[in-house]
């Protein structure tokens, strides 16, 4: 029989990756919490099992306790769960933090459970879309080693790829995750916005943009930053980058920090792939180097 699970936070992450695993039979879900009781029976209808709790103390017992709770609430959670009348010894808790490690879990490790930490490097946007597109994904597991082999087993029908990671690197392989994920939104509404102010209508705009930003994206995963590199400053034509600071300076100046400083990062990708002794990337740079104000 595949082990219980128990479910605190019933948001997009704690509503599909339950669906996820008990779809694949690794699991089956026994109890969910969430602190707006709508969320957990919501939660619930989308796994298709599970008993809404009204509060910790009533969960059922369970072999494994995922807290996909918000990453300000897994300690308190933690603490929480450690002062109940219940015996921890054995049990696996594990929460899906990017940022945090399994520490965060100490008042349960001394309980007698087992910890780790596991984040999805998954877009959780709409829980349809995910049941379809998670197998493929990358998720980072820290922890105790023996839960690191349990967990890896459980999530392996899924079609996902475990990589260990140290508790002291996730902040920083948590903002590289955001600068990939989140900052990509950034960057396409910045754009979208700067057609907007050249005259198009928003629909037009995405479809313009859409298999622009997916053919780079896949470009950049499969041959690297330099060969996926085009445009103008891979090109080193200053002519036209100063033609760009120009129209955004008449027309949404808000966005010439982004633009220079981008342009600098894209200036030093660029750079290895010029003949030597070529000085248009130096140009280049100097068009973009930020001003005073």
């Amino acid at each position: 029989m595949p082990p219980a699970l128990n479910v605190l936070g019933c948001g997009r992450l704690g509503t599909t990756l339950p669906r996820l695993l008990a779809d694949a039979g690794s699991v089956r879900l026994a109890g969910l919490f969430s602190r707006q009781e709508a969320n957990a029976e919501n939660a619930r209808e989308f796994v298709g099992a599970g008993r809404v709790a009204a509060t910790l103390a009533d969960l059922p017992d369970a072999d494994l306790w995922l807290l996909a709770v918000p990453d300000g609430a897994i300690a308190g959670v933690a603490g929480q769960l450690a002062g109940l009348d219940r015996d921890w010894r054995g049990v696996t808790v594990f929460h899906c933090s990017g940022l945090h490690g399994s520490a965060l879990l100490a008042p349960l490790a001394a309980r007698g459970a087992h910890t780790a930490s596991l984040h999805p490097a998954h877009s959780f946007g709409d829980r349809q879309k995910s049941l379809e597109t998670f197998a493929g994904s990358v998720c980072t597991l820290e922890g105790d080693p023996g839960v690191r082999a349990l967990l890896g087993g459980i999530f392996s029908p899924l079609g996902v790829r475990m990589l260990p990671i140290e508790a002291g690197a996730k902040p920083l392989y948590h903002a590289a995750t955001a600068v990939a994920s989140n900052y990509l939104v950034s960057l396409v509404a910045t754009a979208l916005a700067m057609l907007e102010k050249a005259g198009m209508a928003d629909a037009d705009a995405r479809a313009l943009l859409a298999p622009l930003v997916t053919q780079t994206a896949a470009n950049v995963l499969a041959l690297g930053p330099e060969a996926a590199l085009t445009g103008p400053i891979a090109r080193g034509d200053g002519d036209t980058v100063a033609r760009h600071l120009a129209a955004i300076a008449d027309r949404c100046p808000e966005y010439l920090p982004l633009y220079r400083a981008l342009g600098l990062v894209t200036a030093d990708i660029a750079e290895p792939g010029r003949p030597p002794g070529d000085d248009a990337i130096a140009h280049v740079r100097a068009l973009l180097a930020p001003r005073e104000p």
